[in-house]
C-alpha cells in the first residue's frame, strides 16, 4: 500500500529537486572533468586537432558518392536533433501527467529544460568552427561545433526515458531497452562526424556533457526521495521501489488485444477491397476517362488556382501542408499512441493508430505505383515528388486517416455529446490539404478527392474492428478515467 505524500512535503520537495538541479547545472558546466578535458586537448593539443582533420576528412570522402547513405545517415541523425528531442520529451511529460506522476514530470522538463540551455551555452564559451571537408554533404549548420548538440540531445533524452520506463517493464525485455538506447546515442554521434559536420572531439564532448547532466538530474530526483523519507506513491518511480513494487494499470471492458480472426482477417479483405476499388477507379479516370470532360475539368481547376497564386496565400497554403507532410505525420501518430495508453491504460488505441496509418501508407503506395498517373504539368510549388504517382493524394488520404483517427479515439473513449463537431475536425482538414495540394498543382481534382475517401474508408474499417463499441459497453468511459488514476489503486 503506498502513502501519500502532504501537499507541503510534495511541493518542498519540488523546490528542493530544482534547487539542486540548478546548482548542479552550474557545477556541471564550471568543473565537468571529461568535457574540460576534452576543451583543453582541443585548444592546446595539435595530435587531437589533426586526428579531429584527418576523421572528418575520411568519413566525408567515403560518403560523400552515395546519396542513400547520406539520406540514411540523415533519417538517423535527426533523432538527435531538436525537433524529435522536443516531441519526446513533451509527450513523456503528457504522459506521464495524465498518469499523475507529477514528481517524474518534473524530473523530465527539468532535464529537457538544463538541455536547452546547456548546449548552447557550452558552444557560445568554446566557439569552434565547423570542419572543412572538401565535398560537403548536407548544409553546415550556423552554430559552434563544440560540444556536439545532437550527441549530447541524444544522450539526455533517451537516457531519461530510459529512467522512466524501465520500472515498467518486464526484466528480460530491459537489457534490450538498455542496448537500444544505447545504440541510438552512439549512431547519432557517428553520424555527426560521417556527414562532415563535427570533429571526434565534439562528439565525445557532447557524450560526455549530456552524461553529466543525465547523472545531476538523477541524483538531484534520488536526493528529493531520500529528504521525503517515506514511501513513495508513484510506482512507476525509476529512482525509488522495487521493481516488484511497480504497479501494473488496470484494465476492464474494452481492453484486450483483437485477435487475427475478429480483426486481422476483416482488416485485410477491406484492404485488397479498397485496392482493388481505387486501382480500378483510377485506371477508368485516367485509362478511359483521360480525354473527356473529366480530364478537361481537372486540368482547368488546377490552371484556375495557377492564375491566383499570392505569396500571402503560398504561405498560409504551405503551412497547411505541413500537417499531413511526413515530419507532422510522426508527431501526430506518436501523440496518439502516447496518450491513448495514457488515458486507456491498454495498447487498444496504439495498434489502431499505428494499423491505421500503415495501412494508408501501403494502399496509397500499391494503387499509385498501379495507376501510374502523371502530375500537373505545370510548373508547380513542390519539390522531389514522384512523378507518376498523382493519383490518388496520398496527402488528402493520410489527412484523412489521421484526422479521422484522432476523431474515432475520441468519440470512442470519451463519447462527446455533441459527436459531430468532434467528426467535423478529419472533414475539415482534409478539405484544407487537399486544397493546398491542388494549389501547388501537385494533384488533380479527381485525386485529391479519391485520396480523401479511400483515407476515409480505411480509418472507418480499422475503427469498426480495432475499437471497442462504447454503446456495447456503458462501462468503458468510466473505466478509462479509473485507469489514467490507476496509481491510486493497490498494487
Amino acid at each position: 500500500m503506498y502513502r501519500r505524500f502532504s501537499g507541503h512535503a510534495e511541493t518542498m520537495g519540488i523546490v528542493r529537486f530544482e534547487g539542486r538541479a540548478v546548482l548542479g547545472w552550474g557545477a556541471l558546466l564550471l568543473g565537468a572533468g571529461p568535457f574540460l578535458l576534452l576543451w583543453l586537448l582541443v585548444e592546446a593539443w595539435p595530435p587531437m586537432a589533426r586526428l579531429d582533420e584527418r576523421v572528418a576528412d575520411g568519413l566525408n570522402a567515403a560518403v560523400s558518392g552515395s546519396g542513400v547513405v547520406v539520406s540514411a545517415l540523415s533519417a538517423v541523425t535527426d533523432l538527435g536533433g531538436t525537433g524529435t528531442a522536443v516531441l519526446l520529451m513533451t509527450l513523456a511529460t503528457v504522459f506521464l501527467l495524465i498518469r499523475r506522476r507529477r514528481r517524474l514530470a518534473t524530473f523530465v522538463v527539468t532535464t529537457g529544460l538544463g538541455l536547452a540551455a546547456l548546449g548552447p551555452a557550452t558552444k557560445a564559451i568554446v566557439d569552434r568552427a565547423r570542419p572543412m571537408v572538401d565535398v560537403p554533404i548536407v548544409q553546415t549548420p550556423s552554430n559552434a561545433s563544440f560540444p556536439s548538440g545532437h550527441s549530447m540531445t541524444a544522450v539526455v533524452v533517451y537516457g531519461a526515458l530510459l529512467l522512466v520506463a524501465l520500472p515498467s517493464v518486464r526484466r528480460r525485455v530491459r537489457p534490450w531497452l538498455i542496448a537500444g538506447a544505447v545504440l541510438v546515442m552512439v549512431a547519432v554521434g557517428l553520424t555527426r562526424l560521417a556527414l562532415g559536420v563535427h570533429f571526434v572531439s565534439d562528439v565525445l564532448a557532447g557524450w560526455a556533457l549530456g552524461v553529466g547532466w543525465l547523472a545531476i538530474t538523477g541524483g538531484a530526483f534520488r536526493a528529493w526521495q531520500h529528504d521525503l523519507d517515506q514511501e513513495s506513491d508513484e510506482p512507476l518511480d525509476p529512482l525509488d521501489g522495487a521493481p516488484g513494487e511497480v504497479a501494473r494499470p488496470t484494465t476492464g471492458a474494452g481492453s484486450a488485444l483483437p485477435g487475427w480472426q475478429s480483426a486481422g482477417r476483416p482488416l485485410l479483405v477491406a484492404a485488397g477491397t479498397l485496392f482493388a476499388g481505387f486501382t480500378g477507379l483510377g485506371l477508368l479516370v485516367t485509362a478511359v476517362l483521360g480525354q473527356g470532360w473529366l480530364a478537361s475539368a481537372d486540368r482547368g481547376v488546377v490552371r484556375w488556382l495557377l492564375e491566383r497564386r499570392t505569396s500571402e496565400l503560398t504561405t498560409v497554403l504551405d503551412t497547411v501542408g505541413m500537417v499531413s507532410g511526413t515530419p507532422g505525420f510522426i508527431a501526430a501518430t506518436l501523440t496518439m499512441v502516447v496518450v491513448g495508453r495514457a488515458f486507456t491504460a491498454t495498447w487498444r488505441p496504439a495498434l489502431f493508430a499505428v494499423v491505421a496509418v500503415i495501412g494508408e501508407l501501403a494502399l496509397y503506395l500499391a494503387t499509385s505505383q498501379v495507376v501510374s498517373r502523371a502530375r500537373p504539368a505545370i510548373a508547380d510549388l513542390t519539390a522531389g515528388l514522384p512523378t507518376a504517382a498523382s493519383f490518388p493524394s496520398g496527402h488528402a488520404a493520410g489527412a484523412a486517416v489521421l484526422y479521422g483517427a484522432v476523431a474515432a479515439l475520441v468519440v470512442v473513449y470519451t463519447r462527446p455529446r455533441r459527436r459531430w463537431l468532434i467528426l467535423s475536425l478529419p472533414l475539415l482538414t482534409a478539405l484544407a490539404v487537399s486544397v493546398s495540394r491542388l494549389y501547388v498543382a501537385a494533384h488533380y481534382p479527381t485525386d485529391v478527392l479519391a485520396g480523401m475517401l479511400l483515407g476515409s474508408l480505411w480509418v472507418l474499417a480499422c475503427a469498426r474492428y480495432l475499437l471497442p463499441d462504447p454503446d456495447a459497453e456503458p462501462s468503458l468511459a468510466g473505466e478509462v478515467r479509473a485507469a489514467a488514476v490507476g496509481d491510486e489503486l493497490d498494487p
